[in-house]
């Protein structure tokens, strides 16, 4: 491995259209790993095309990308995203939408009375937000309002009135059978799966959508205000999914939601919120349809259609990287794609999904297959040595054996590896051509992965995450060249044994432990490191802080990090960011900067422990101590306290969060161990321990945590005596500064 630094990117803050169906995007990844290449690339492939946020990255930063998109719906996405969009042309174009006729009444008004109901709390009707219904019951138990009357929101049980309104629509009504037609003709083999597609909007949903869509095919529309209104239904078909009813109220709780509970949403207020979702405010980045290709300043072009098709005809051009966001089984956003292309293009533009509309189950082996297919054509037209950086969002153990195995069997070399499980990403490298030959291995696949998992942990001193395990394991694999040239019937069997591979080789039977709560790993070889991987992590921030007396830049802080810690060391976003907030703080302006704190000064800290120092050994005399100072470790003082010739008490003084160096320094058992550290390690040292269990067990049984502020109370307040010394030290648990956080 040649230890690529993870590139950490940027939360991505605008709203995205169909985000809960698109890849997890972080910005600023994609660029800075092109930024960074030996050489600028003449073009660039994005092979798998299911991200249109990373494609439009690189074009936005000057880069020519050539991106195979099967899916219409993904094309039009990313067609659209690429142009500046305003929220007044969308606006005219709704409420032009608006005033049409239903009959004799506006549609607006129209649609918004199909959900109309009493406003809790002043009995006007108004139309509701939405419906909770009840898979169960076939009906609806709940309504979200807000009053536009009385300004107040609420969420109440549904009245009968209610119950009789939603119950009017059916699923046998003529917008049903318009919905499928537009889909599939009647005697379609797959307009059963259209059907089962169709289930996830209730009735009224559908009935809203289809009155609507006749409206736009009646409509003498400019092509602009045609593809204006059709972003907008493509939100309202998203937003009233049940599916994604289903994700919204997953996402609002925090929690898995039942699966007996959706929500019914109102289509004119989904049409609404679509004016802000779609609006971006970016310059436009040119896209081209293939066989085009975009101008030397950058830009995208699309060919509509399978990557396997377009392969043949790409032979002769220079693509000088490859930009791969691997995708994940999906098969609901697959069916609902096949609906939304039918209802706003028609049936012969639903036909190119037929095939993907027929399948009952996308699983992790068709997954791998797929990508094993497309990383083989992919292969036939790259020069040797062409990097390739593959990102793996919303990482998972299946996804990652499921890319191993395809990138290994493919022949593809992976030269890095790097994972985050806090955010959940991670990032690989890999090139195509002919490998270098291994030497041939005696070893079986658990034997390797076995050692790799043993070594990892001895090398990183501390349990690390199961993502980060399996990685270290997956490298070794790729190492040792014993996927290479698997055939193509026999992937399933591979990617299977692989996956149970793992499960018997990270294994208690196998000397691993597993911590659940915090989803680490251990070795009951291993014994506690006076130098982990987290202790390493914090003092290389620490000195970066103090090296720079200026504020620093976050990005700036994160990429320092993951260059000095880089591939498999990658530090977990989680740890880095309770480190920040225990020696740093942040300025005002725009963009998040830190700087060290006033009191975290080193000058500041040997003062403190200076004076931690004397009141100790003033308290130790008082009390008839003999007070011995033992050799420091690094900058941490060593007092013993010593009664008729045994010792009583060893009391470490720290300004850090380090605590590895001092529990390790002796193999000997000691007795009445107190570290006395700063209280604002608490968060910090509540976080190593989560993460840590050898760690908190050797704590919680052997040695006291205290902070400075209790030392100072204790000898300010008087009355310590020999006999109550051990209850007066113990009076201040060391706790997080966070409420509800206690350490131990």
């Amino acid at each position: 491995m040649k230890n690529q630094p993870f590139i950490r990117g940027e939360q991505y803050s605008k709203a995205i259209p169909l985000e809960e169906f698109l890849p997890a995007y972080r910005s600023g990844v994609v660029s800075s790993w092109l930024n960074h290449l030996p050489s600028r690339p003449d073009l660039v492939i994005s092979p798998f095309g299911d991200s249109p946020l990373e494609a439009l990255e690189a074009a936005a930063a000057g880069y020519r990308v050539v991106v195979p998109i099967h899916n219409p719906i993904t094309r039009f996405l990313l067609n659209r995203l690429a142009h500046k969009i305003s929220k007044a042309e969308l606006n005219t174009a709704l409420v032009r939408l608006a005033s049409s006729y239903k009959g004799k009444e506006r549609l607006k008004p129209f649609i918004l009375s199909l959900y109309e109901t009493e406003c809790p709390h002043c009995g006007r009707l108004i139309s509701a937000r939405s419906f909770t219904w009840s898979r169960s019951k076939g009906e609806p138990v709940r309504k979200t309002c807000l009053c536009s009357d009385c300004g107040e929101p609420s969420e109440t049980p549904v009245s009968q009135e209610d119950l009789k309104k939603a119950l009017t629509f059916k699923e046998n009504s003529p917008s049903h059978a318009r919905a499928l037609t537009r889909v599939a003709a009647p005697n379609d083999p797959v307009r059963f799966q259209a059907e089962g597609a169709l289930r996830t909007y209730p009735p009224r949903t559908v009935y809203a959508l289809f009155t609507i869509l006749n409206k736009l095919t009646g409509f003498d529309l400019t092509p602009e205000e045609r593809i204006n209104l059709e972003m907008l239904l493509l939100h309202a078909f998203y937003r009233c999914s049940s599916i994604k009813s289903s994700l919204i109220l997953e996402k609002e709780s925090g929690k898995s939601t039942d699966d007996d509970i959706f929500r019914e949403e109102n289509v004119w207020f989904a049409l609404e919120e679509a004016l802000g979702i779609w609006e971006n405010g970016q310059n436009s980045v040119p896209v081209v349809t293939w066989p085009d290709l975009p101008p030397g300043s950058g830009g995208i072009s699309i060919y509509p259609g399978r990557v396997r098709d377009l392969i043949p005809k790409l032979k002769g051009l220079d693509f000088g990287a490859v930009l791969m966001v691997f995708p994940k089984p999906n098969l609901s956003f697959w069916a609902l794609s096949a609906l939304w292309t039918g209802w706003l293009w028609g049936q012969e533009a639903a036909a190119s999904l037929r095939n993907i509309l027929s399948l009952q189950n996308l699983d992790w082996v068709w997954l791998t297959r797929a990508i094993k297919s497309t990383l083989s054509e992919l292969k036939e037209i790259l020069p040797p040595g062409v990097q390739c950086f593959g990102l793996l969002p919303n990482l998972e153990i299946a996804y990652l054996i499921s890319v191993g195995t395809a990138a290994c069997a493919t022949g593809f070399t992976l030269t890095d590896i790097a994972v985050d499980p806090d955010l959940p990403q991670g990032q690989i490298i890999c090139t195509a051509g002919e490998q270098s030959a291994a030497a041939p291995t005696t070893k079986t696949m658990k034997e390797i992965i076995r050692s790799a998992g043993f070594e990892f942990l001895k090398a990183a001193g501390e349990p690390k995450h199961t993502l980060s395990l399996y990685s270290a394991g997956l490298a070794s694999i790729a190492s040792e060249q014993v996927l290479l040239q698997s055939e193509e019937e026999n992937l399933a069997d591979i990617y299977n044994q692989l996956n149970k591979n793992f499960e018997e080789s990270i294994a208690y039977r196998q000397g691993f432990l597993h911590f659940s709560k915090s989803e680490t790993w251990w070795h009951q070889e291993l014994s506690l490191s006076p130098d982990p991987h987290s202790d390493q992590v914090e003092q290389a921030l620490v000195n970066h802080l103090v090296k720079n007396s200026s504020p620093l830049l976050e990005v700036d802080i994160y990429t320092h990090l993951y260059e000095k810690f880089p591939g498999l060391e990658t530090p977990q976003l989680g740890l880095i960011e309770v480190c920040l907030k225990s020696y740093a703080e942040k300025t005002g302006g725009n963009q998040s900067r830190w700087v060290l704190k006033s009191s975290d000064q080193p000058s500041n800290r040997r003062q403190d422990i200076q004076e931690i120092d004397g009141i100790l050994s003033q308290l130790g005399n008082q009390l008839g101590f003999d007070i011995k100072k033992s050799a420091p470790i690094g900058n941490i003082l060593n007092l013993v306290w010593h009664d008729n010739g045994k010792t009583s008490y060893t009391f470490y003084i720290s300004a850090s969060g380090i605590l590895n160096k001092i529990i390790t320094v002796s193999d000997n058992p000691m007795v009445n161990c107190w570290i006395i550290l700063p209280g604002s390690r608490a968060e910090l040292i509540h976080y190593k321990m989560e993460n840590n269990n050898p760690l908190a067990e050797t704590i919680q049984n052997s040695w006291g945590l205290i902070k400075y502020r209790h030392i100072r109370r204790i000898a300010d307040e008087g009355g310590l005596t020999k006999d109550n010394l051990r209850e007066r030290l113990a009076l201040d648990p060391f706790t997080s500064d966070a409420p509800q956080l206690p350490l131990i």
